[in-house]
């Protein structure tokens, strides 16, 4: 995988695709993309020996083992989405936020639910939120673009009217409608829409206002949680039906449960996209350099969006399978986002953006699941896991760091 963008070895929409050579050059990058995942592959050897010789008929037992995989695939799959977002340089930090949202709509979307009735307050607090996010977004797209600040205002403004006036039509629509319960299936695909909607917003503010993603995701944080309690009023979402547990604790092919498949299917999916495709190879290079991208011919910020929608969706795909263990409840999956972000950067993607890879997160997140369990069968406290976990990031963001000052 090429690290550096002024590589001319990645096809840009302004030239023809190189015919030989590309075969090659894959090639060469999945092979420094598999030397990548040593670390990350050593340190799942270190802490499986360490805590097998401390505990071994508990820790290095097959019901321990199964019961890793079946506790952390919901951080293997948020962990996914967010290694295309580091790559590309950036950050998201409302992934937990993300996941709640979306096993909330999971759940009203599976026991049926029904909107409340149309007032004019809430219709226009909806509609200044769309007017306000149009108008800025609008606004940012077009002063980017080199156009005079009163055609950019004036652009902004006629957005923002649009947006306020689709956003009463719409609630106008709902308001007092009656959903009746979605099968198990359809109401996954209702999670996964609202996390790519809180992905398309992540990456739509970013890329049109050349907002720092640490600030962006860090407001949306706040506000997707803000979101989650409000349309629940604080409450778990009641009757679930039976199906939705069946999601984690029934069975499949292999006597796996139906989540597990789905993990394996997103696993498998996930690293030829981001491995073998030209997207993948435009996530990599807005990563090493953002500008020599862009000046090749990389429609840098489509491609960028396009990795926060997917971080989003994969967030709200592990949200909705949650809701099988969880339920619905809208205080989920506070500070989940430490723990993704920790896995992606222990199995050896860097902050700085431009290198990392799928099979590395896993490590990573199998790292931390294997560290969480034997620090519970060591005993200790839970209060010790998190300062593991904290120490954990800074030295493999130390280690990065010194390998790139290494260059």
């Amino acid at each position: 995988m090429p690290n550096d963008a002024s590589n001319s070895d990645f096809p840009s929409p302004t030239s023809p695709r190189p015919v030989a050579g590309d075969g090659e050059a894959a090639l060469h990058g999945l092979l420094r993309s598999l030397g990548s995942v040593a670390g990350p592959l050593i340190g799942l050897a270190l802490v499986i020996l360490i805590f097998g010789a401390w505990q071994p008929y508990t820790f290095l037992s097959a019901k321990a083992f199964r019961s890793v995989f079946e506790n952390n695939y919901h951080y293997l799959i948020a962990a996914i989405g967010a290694t295309f977002v580091i790559i590309t340089a950036g950050i998201d930090l409302s992934v937990g936020s993300t996941m709640g949202l979306a096993s909330v709509c999971c759940a009203m979307a599976a026991a049926g639910t029904q909107f409340p009735v149309f007032d004019w307050q809430r219709a226009l607090v909806i509609a200044g939120g769309m007017a306000l996010l149009a108008g800025l977004c609008v606004g940012g797209w077009t002063l980017q673009r080199g156009w005079q600040r009163l055609r950019a205002l004036r652009w902004a403004v006629g957005s923002a009217a649009a947006a306020a006036i689709a956003g009463i039509l719409i609630w106008r629509l709902l308001a007092g409608a009656t959903i009746a319960p979605m099968p198990v299936s359809a109401a996954l695909l209702v999670g996964v829409a609202a996390g790519a909607l809180v992905g398309l917003l992540n990456g739509t503010l970013i890329t049109t206002l050349s907002l720092p993603p640490f600030i962006v995701t860090l407001a949306t944080l706040g506000a997707v949680r803000g979101l989650t309690l409000y349309i629940t009023g604080g409450i778990p979402v009641p009757n679930l039906p039976d199906s939705v547990s069946q999601l984690h604790y029934g069975t499949w092919l292999f006597g796996l449960s139906p989540n597990l498949w789905i993990t394996l299917a997103v696993v498998v999916v996930s690293i030829p996209l981001l491995h073998f495709t030209v997207f993948g190879r435009y996530a990599f290079a807005i990563g090493s350099n953002e500008r020599t991208a862009r000046l090749c011919g990389v429609h840098v910020e489509r491609w960028k969006t396009l990795c926060y929608i997917i971080a989003g969706a994969t967030a709200g795909l592990a949200g909705a399978m949650m809701t099988a263990t969880l339920g619905g409840r809208p205080t989920n999956f506070e500070g989940l986002e430490l723990t993704a972000i920790a896995a992606v950067v222990i199995g050896g993607t860097s902050l700085f953006g431009g290198e990392g890879t799928v099979a590395g997160s896993i490590l990573g997140v199998l790292m931390l699941g294997f560290l969480n369990t034997g620090c519970t069968m060591a005993s200790l406290s839970s209060y010790v896991q998190p300062i593991f976990i904290g120490a954990t990031i800074v030295i493999a963001a130390a280690i990065d760091r010194f390998r790139h000052l290494g260059r």
